[in-house]
């Protein structure tokens, strides 16, 4: 069971240091590169390619926990890990959290840039 936090705030002010615009495009940028690799990493988990599991998987846990979407970022350490062993049926179990852990992503980001009311 993944139990870290959705997004580290600690994390985010480092790589930012404390600038919100930037973090604002960081985290913008981010989005659409996890989106892109989240796609591959399914359709790599769907076909059982394992170099494309690795290779996406590693792509989404570094960029992630750079950023600080721990929870995200550590579901894919599990899921590159268990594929360089070649356990694509354990890589496929560790996936089974990453829907959740995106979604949960996302509303944060949402939630945290929404115009004050």
């Amino acid at each position: 069971m993944n139990t870290a936090p959705v997004l580290d705030r600690n994390q985010l002010l480092e790589v930012t240091d404390g600038d919100a615009a930037f973090e604002q495009e960081l985290l913008g940028a981010y989005r659409a590169s996890a989106t892109g690799t989240l796609g591959r990493l399914r359709t790599a988990l769907a076909a059982g390619e394992l170099t494309p599991v690795i290779r996406e998987a590693h792509a989404l846990k570094g960029a992630s926990l750079n950023v600080g979407a721990s929870a995200l970022g550590e579901c894919a350490g599990a899921i590159e890990r268990a594929a360089r062993a070649g356990d694509l049926t354990l890589a496929r179990h560790e996936a089974r959290e990453i829907d959740a852990h995106e979604a949960a992503l996302w509303a944060e980001l949402d939630r945290r840039h929404a115009p004050e009311r």
